[in-house]
């Protein structure tokens, strides 16, 4: 995996992950106080060493890492190996864990029609932000779509099946959770139960991509 670093004229940088289906770009609408780095091609399953030898490649010893849906399995993985690397973990639309049966099931709709597939997953991740949604298809749904075949989709979920995404071994590691009140992919209930120490910020008014709104800015840059 390569990476690309944004240099937004500060003196912090932030990596940030992208869920399922989706690519970095849709991460093209945010801004907050950080260089960026971002993968430059879709992500499917642990990318940790490489993110480790990109940041010392780039004389980076210290990072904050943003993980969103699938990208908060990733990033914890990558907590797991190098959580002295870490300064601040966002989580962005956690799941625990997902589903078997819902995984497979979206596997077999990728591979009956995966264009079709795909585009009812982004409309599911949408709902509650219908301006955000028409952004997204007017900017990035081609790209995506173009980006992720098959055999990508299919490790991706493979990645998540059976996998739990558990937040015990950021232990040391500051932690902020964000999540969209709307939130159908994720539903708002389950995190709330399985994180009764953690302050969650809930975003009003937003599904599954919290991240796009006013709001989120707002509420990221307030500790």
């Amino acid at each position: 995996m390569e990476f690309d670093f944004v240099y937004r004229g500060h003196e912090r940088s932030l990596v940030l992950i992208p869920g399922w289906g989706f690519c970095s770009d849709i991460f093209s609408s945010l801004n907050i106080s950080y260089n960026y780095i971002l993968p430059k091609r879709p992500v499917y399953g642990d990318i940790s060493t490489d993110l480790h030898d990109f940041l010392l490649s780039m004389d980076i010893a210290e990072v904050s890492v943003l993980g969103w849906s699938m990208g908060v399995c990733v990033v914890l993985d990558f907590c797991a190996g190098f959580s002295d690397m870490i300064k601040t973990l966002y989580v962005v639309s956690w799941k625990k864990a997902f589903d078997n049966e819902e995984i497979l099931s979206q596997l077999k709709a990728i591979e009956l029609n995966r264009i079709a597939a795909l585009k009812q997953f982004y409309r599911r991740c949408f709902l509650g932000q219908r301006a955000d949604y028409h952004w997204f298809v007017s900017t990035s749904e081609e790209t995506s779509i173009r980006q992720w075949g098959i055999p990508e989709l299919r490790k991706g979920l493979m990645y998540l099946k059976g996998k739990t995404c558990g937040l015990s071994g950021c232990s040391g590691t500051q932690l902020r959770i964000f999540h969209g009140e709307k939130d159908v992919i994720a539903p708002l209930n389950e995190i709330l139960e399985n994180v009764p120490e953690v302050p969650v910020d809930v975003i009003s008014g937003t599904g599954h991509l919290p991240f796009l709104s006013s709001e989120f800015e707002r509420r990221f840059c307030v500790p």
